[in-house]
């Protein structure tokens, strides 16, 4: 086995433990939410989320990447890049804190004033492990991260469900946030041997401020992009309306995100070691998409197949409403980790200022359709997110033959064939399985849909399935 093929199946192992521990835990726990809170409770914790997830985002900055990306990286770049976001931490904190009441007020809700305040101090205990984490993710040290996040999450997560059963409504969600974030904090600091120095180096500061700002303000535009759609719902339609479309996307995004957020961890650290050797890095990247392809492709076509019986069984009745947002999500969702390895690799060894402006172009041509979408109706937004993910892909897929002299039609057949094959082995089943009971529906399609998928696949690109067992079990 290769170092690429090794490094890779560990990361697989380690994040597949965390992503398919926490996934069935977090789908429980939203099922119980549903059912203690009121939709509008739900909307308000959906838009306290909006907040602190890009405070995240901001007081990570980019310097985290570019340390990876770094392949003669110093003591001093670490120490340099853990007080720059350290301040920009306590920055961001005192903005929420004093930018608060004029938020409470745009949306009409009072109580999200102290909602954001105390979000606050979740961007700050963020913001003192981005250093412990780039620490291990530069070695592709993938088992210490995923386990500390699995374990913070895994005693965070009961908390808030006592405490909204106890009526503690939304403070609940705020509690957990903050359990969670000071147990992250303190397990990377007890098992991580590196410490901060008082040391601030200029010339450090310089060399990763250029790619690291950059990096950080793809992540802020990726961020914003994502959470706008539920940032509008919530200002002109309502809390309730929110809640709807959140639920919907939070079962959509379920399933791709567990490999999508292990992509994005394990291939960059991985294409970055490889910017030298441009042949092998082809090699890898078209591996990547057609492994990854395989299983994501038929999560979410299922996922949109069966919407309606996921919808009820999750949530029970009452949130019909989010079963045409779940059905056009989760297609959107499925060319979601083909731009991500796209990204990586322009990150890894394309030009520096390439995927900022890549970035910049795509968020502007969604902003535009999202306009164009949003005083029609909720679902036409949906709508128009699956019409932005697919010309996104467009862009990526562009740029990759441009930069990287990878040609257009090579990658396309890499994932389109599995696409079509995923929705005929997904759709047919659903059409056969129309039934009152959900739970049936359910348990009839899943296996009658995987089975002729991978029996299908078994045939028609056997090299590609083989290649998938063989890295999950990493042999």
């Amino acid at each position: 086995m290769s170092r690429v093929t090794r490094e890779t199946a560990d990361g697989m192992r380690w994040m597949l433990l965390q992503k398919c521990t926490l996934q069935p835990v977090t789908l429980v726990y939203s099922m119980v939410l549903a059912r203690l809170l009121s939709k509008e409770e739900m909307g308000l914790m959906g838009l306290t989320a909006i907040f602190f997830t890009a405070a995240g985002t901001l007081a990570a900055s980019g310097f985290g990447s570019a340390l990876i990306r770094k392949q003669n990286r110093t003591a001093e770049d670490a120490d340099t890049m853990f007080w720059f976001n350290l301040g920009m931490g306590f920055l961001i904190a005192l903005l929420f804190f004093t930018s608060a009441p004029w938020l409470a007020a745009f949306f009409a809700a009072p109580q999200l004033c102290n909602l954001v305040r105390a979000s606050a101090l979740i961007v700050l205990l963020s913001s003192v492990v981005s250093v412990h984490m780039a620490h291990y993710m530069a070695r592709r040290q993938f088992k210490e991260p995923a386990l500390i996040c699995l374990g913070s999450a895994l005693l965070a997560m009961p908390l808030c469900l006592v405490l909204a059963w106890h009526g503690w409504g939304v403070w609940a969600y705020i509690v957990q946030g903050i359990v969670s974030a000071s147990l992250t904090a303190v397990l990377f600091w007890c098992l991580c041997p590196w410490r901060p120095r008082l040391k601030f180096s200029p010339a450090s500061f310089r060399e990763l401020a250029g790619l690291g700002c950059r990096m950080a303000a793809t992540g802020m535009l990726d961020t914003a992009y994502i959470h706008a759609r539920a940032f509008f719902i919530g200002k002109v339609y309502s809390p309730a309306a929110l809640a709807g479309y959140k639920n919907g996307a939070q079962l959509a995004a379920m399933c791709p995100t567990v490999l999508c957020y292990m992509l994005d961890q394990i291939t960059y650290p991985i294409l970055s070691t490889l910017q030298q050797s441009p042949q092998k890095l082809a090699g890898v990247y078209r591996r990547y998409m057609r492994l990854f392809t395989l299983p994501i492709a038929w999560l979410c076509f299922f996922t949109a197949a069966f919407a309606a019986p996921i919808v009820r069984v999750c949530y029970g009745p009452g949130w019909e409403e989010a079963v045409p947002y779940l059905q056009i999500l989760s297609i959107s969702y499925a060319t979601w980790h083909l731009q991500i390895i796209n990204l990586n690799l322009l990150k890894a060894a394309g030009p520096p200022k390439l995927f900022l402006r890549l970035e910049l172009v795509k968020k502007c041509l969604g902003v535009a359709i999202l306009i164009g979408m949003f005083f029609i109706s909720v679902e036409a937004i949906c709508w128009g997110a699956l019409a932005t993910s697919v010309l996104c892909l467009g862009i990526n897929t562009w740029a990759t033959r441009r930069y990287m002299g990878i040609p257009l039609l090579p990658q396309l057949l890499d994932w389109a064939p599995t696409f079509a094959l995923a929705a005929a082995c997904t759709w047919g089943p659903a059409l056969l399985l129309v039934t009152r009971s959900e739970w049936l529906a359910l348990a009839c399609g899943l296996p009658l849909s995987a089975a002729l998928y991978l029996g299908v696949l078994r045939f028609t690109a056997p090299s590609v399935l083989r290649d998938t067992f063989r890295l999950l079990s990493k042999r």
